[in-house]
């Protein structure tokens, strides 16, 4: 660990955001509330971050990574009460579809249950990891949103086209940044948003959907990633991406944000686990640091000993820092309420 002790917290100075204001596209957005949620489903819930952790541990292991040994007290996953009561007194959840590039696509937004028509809200906007039903957003989805929204935040996430019966069908990062894209411009136009402090917050694909948002003009104050692929042209992703095809090469290229760092003009919290078998620290992580470092952009990277993919072992610290980076790039000239 002591070789990646050097790279723990790197900070540079990077330009002031700029950008024209989008079009209107808000009007295609249609809420209904969350369902209500079982208490049944908590012992769903935390079967699938048990076993997902497990499994992740094992594959650290085989590749020989050194994983933190936990018990079940150690991970942050609450109580029952607490699952259920997620999208309850100071959270509401909305169920979402909107359009883009002609396709109905479907998502969420976590917000105050009561606002007053002044209320200004800085927004989240989330880019969840996987695909298909691998890592979609649920009504009490596993990543701390309700922290957020009680810190006086609203988070809105989409599931990408053709996921969680949205149209279309998921690119992992190509034409379905589009639907990143459309998200940025509605949640500036919602009402309760205050659209001078917008932010964005991905896990894993959803990182790398967040870098490539901003490449193709999302204006963020501030971005935070967990678990981000940043070079899809190493022999990982062969599977998905074939290495002997020239527009697979193209496809990469696109997907790989250590290629195109230079275009990402803003403040970037890079935090991931030495213990993640999905994200290599050493291949990903550490080299899209050091461009960042010789772009000399704005970033802090937080790398967790013996933590796996999505931080499960550390979510409650990984929460603090997302939110206290969001809070540092905060537009002072706003009058949006302070979380």
């Amino acid at each position: 660990m002591t070789g990646l002790a050097r790279w723990l917290t790197a900070i540079i100075v990077i330009a002031a955001l700029t950008g024209a204001t989008p079009r209107v596209f808000a009007e295609t957005l249609r809420r209904t509330p969350c369902e209500v949620v079982e208490s049944g489903e908590f012992k769903r819930y935390r079967e699938r971050q048990l076993a997902t952790l497990d499994a992740e541990q094992a594959a650290a292991k085989r590749q020989g990574l050194s994983v933190r040994e936990v018990r079940d007290i150690d991970i942050d996953l609450g109580t029952e009460q607490d699952y259920v009561a997620r999208n309850q007194p100071g959270v509401r959840c909305e169920r979402i579809t909107y359009e883009s590039d002609g396709l109905q696509i479907r998502g969420f937004l976590w917000s105050r249950p009561t606002m007053k028509p002044s209320d200004k809200l800085p927004v989240i906007v989330f880019n969840r990891g996987g695909s298909g039903d691998d890592s979609k957003l649920r009504p009490n989805t596993q990543f701390g949103f309700e922290r957020f929204v009680r810190a006086g935040y609203a988070v809105i996430g989409s599931q990408y086209r053709g996921n969680d019966g949205s149209d279309g069908i998921d690119e992992l990062g190509g034409a379905d940044v589009r639907d990143v894209l459309r998200l940025v411009t509605i949640a500036r136009e919602l009402p309760f948003v205050d659209a001078k402090n917008i932010y964005a917050l991905g896990y894993s694909r959803g990182a790398m959907m967040t870098l490539s948002a901003l490449r193709d003009g999302a204006r963020f104050n501030a971005v935070a990633l967990v678990g981000l692929p940043s070079d899809f042209r190493t022999s990982q992703f062969d599977r998905r991406f074939s290495p002997t095809s020239p527009e697979m090469s193209v496809a990469r290229a696109q997907r790989s944000a250590i290629l195109w760092a230079d275009r990402l003009d803003a403040p970037i919290l890079l935090m991931q686990g030495s213990g993640d078998p999905l994200v290599s620290t050493v291949e990903q992580t550490l080299p899209f640091a050091a461009r960042l470092q010789q772009l000399a952009k704005r970033y802090e990277l937080v790398v967790y000993e013996g933590d796996s993919h999505g931080l499960t072992l550390n979510g409650k610290d990984r929460d603090t820092r997302i939110l206290n980076w969001f809070e540092r790039f905060r537009n002072p000239d706003s009058a949006a309420n302070s979380p």
